[in-house]
């Protein structure tokens, strides 16, 4: 029992040396880390008091400088103002030069061209006068033939008397032939009415406009009838009568034979087409017709009849 006290006993002492032992280690470490720090901290604070003072001087000298650019800025704030106001003179100034300098090109140019146009006029005037002259020798010289004329003149007179009296003897036989010629014309005249306002279209099979005599294929007249008189309104046959500008018919346009009587002249027309119309005293008429053949080039009349007798007629160009 006593032994084991006695070990416990060392055992504690020996506890007591080693845990007095670190505590002096860690006291001397941290003596010394104190130290440093201590060392460190008066270094950073003559730093803190050396770089305080710089700032100040560097602070103090930008204030100086800036002091000294807002002086500038000032001055050429003042300058730039001075400089606009001059410039803008300036610029009004131009302006006003280039209105002047167009004024005077404008003026300029209208006096070379007035100049130019006046001596255009006088070369014009030089030449109608050395025209006038030439003109006045050659009426003279004329006027000596025209006396030489007169004489030839006077002396065919008097056989051309014995001319006019033969043609007046033809003329009588004319008279008498155009006498037979109106009654035939008063015959197929119409009675009280006519046609006019005519238009003539050709077109091809796409109702495109077309006078070319190989595209043609179909033709319209339009017409109009006015002032029809109230004993021939009504129902009436019309027919339209199509030929060769010389009278001929024309073989490639088919046709109906039909036979009319007008007065006491019997007509026997081919007409090209025939419309029933009911007429009043104003209407407008179309009428048309389908060639079989292509139609030759050259000019072609249209005529157009009713029962009761000639209404009008116009013509139409077919090129190639």
């Amino acid at each position: 029992m006593t032994e084991m006290q006695n070990s416990t006993e060392k055992s504690t002492d020996q506890t007591w040396k080693i845990a007095a032992g670190i505590l002096g280690l860690l006291f001397v470490i941290a003596l010394i880390f104190g130290t440093n720090i201590y060392a460190k901290y008066k270094s950073t604070e003559h730093k803190a008091v050396s770089l305080g003072e710089q700032l100040d001087s560097t602070r103090s000298h930008l204030q100086v400088e800036l002091a000294t650019l807002n002086d500038s800025y000032k001055y050429q704030i003042d300058v730039n103002d001075t400089l606009s106001s001059d410039l803008q003179a300036k610029i009004i100034a131009i302006e006003d030069l280039q209105v002047r300098i167009a004024q005077a090109r404008k003026a300029l140019k209208t006096s070379e061209a007035n100049n130019s146009e006046i001596k255009g006029r006088l070369a014009q005037l030089e030449e109608l006068k050395s025209a006038l002259e030439k003109d006045i020798l050659g009426l003279r010289e004329e006027n000596k033939s025209l006396v030489v004329s007169n004489k030839d003149l006077n002396t065919e007179l008097v056989s051309t008397k014995d001319e006019v009296n033969t043609l007046n003897a033809k003329v009588m036989s004319l008279t008498a032939a155009n006498g037979k010629l109106t009654n035939r014309l008063a015959n197929v005249a119409p009675a009280g009415f006519r046609a006019d306002n005519f238009t003539v279209t050709s077109a091809n099979k796409r109702d495109k406009i077309t006078t070319n005599g190989k595209r043609i294929d179909e033709i319209t007249v339009t017409f109009d009838l006015n002032n029809i008189p109230a004993e021939f309104q009504g129902a009436r046959d019309i027919y339209l009568v199509l030929s060769q500008f010389n009278g001929n018919p024309v073989t490639s346009v088919p046709g109906q034979e039909v036979n009319l009587r007008f007065g006491n002249e019997p007509i026997q027309l081919r007409a090209a087409d025939i419309e029933k119309a009911t007429l009043r005293d104003r209407q407008s008429i179309s009428m048309s017709f389908e060639p079989s053949d292509n139609l030759d080039p050259g000019t072609y009349n249209v005529m157009v009849y009713a029962d009761s007798g000639y209404l009008g007629s116009t013509g139409f160009l077919v090129s190639k």
